[in-house]
């Protein structure tokens, strides 16, 4: 492999970096080259290894350099009090809209409790009047077949009724709080990992 070879093999890896740590890279080879010499370009590079090798060395030196140098903030007070500024004037409209949401959410969880709650109630009342049903039917035992036989009909009905009602709310119970629970941990993780 020649040093012409090298170097566009290298520029070729290096491209992924920044500008101007790519360009003080390429300016190193070329120079390291420069100063072995024609004669000893086949030295440089088995000092250097594969370009690819060589490449990587440097992006993790580059991305070691970036992650050890301080994140920048504001040094300006006129940055400091402007962003101050900023935030006085949307709070006015950030405090309400999200004191919005939570009370919506607030009355969308309280709607779907009253239903579910509403759905157990109701169930119930169907096996109380299947139990009703079911008395007044014996009652009519000896005075009509047709009318103990809807009676008798009637409460199984009400019963069935009721008794579905009843398992339908608790999987919908259940499933609601599966959800709930998954909704606060993925809340949970977002905050996390914005951290």
């Amino acid at each position: 492999m020649t040093r012409t070879e090298y170097l566009a093999q290298m520029e070729r890896y290096l491209k992924r970096l920044p500008q101007k740590d790519y360009q003080e890279a390429m300016d190193y080879f070329t120079e390291y080259f420069d100063e072995a010499g024609i004669e000893n370009e086949a030295q440089v590079i088995d000092e250097l290894g594969s370009p690819k090798e060589a490449a990587s060395e440097i992006i993790a030196s580059v991305l070691g350099k970036h992650m050890d140098t301080p994140e920048k903030t504001p040094k300006s007070r006129a940055t400091i009090v402007g962003l101050t500024i900023l935030s006085l004037c949307a709070a006015p409209i950030a405090l309400p809209v999200l004191l919005a949401l939570i009370l919506f959410i607030l009355a969308v969880l309280l709607a779907c409790l009253a239903a579910i709650i509403a759905a157990y109630v109701f169930g119930l009342a169907g096996i109380v009047v299947a139990g009703v049903t079911l008395f007044e039917s014996i009652t009519l035992l000896g005075t009509s077949f047709s009318a103990q036989a809807m009676g008798l009909g009637a409460a199984c009905l009400s019963f069935g009724g009721g008794v579905l009602i009843w398992i339908i709310a608790t999987a919908i119970l259940k499933g609601s709080g599966r959800g709930f629970v998954n909704f606060v941990r993925w809340i949970s993780s977002k905050k996390g990992g914005a951290l």
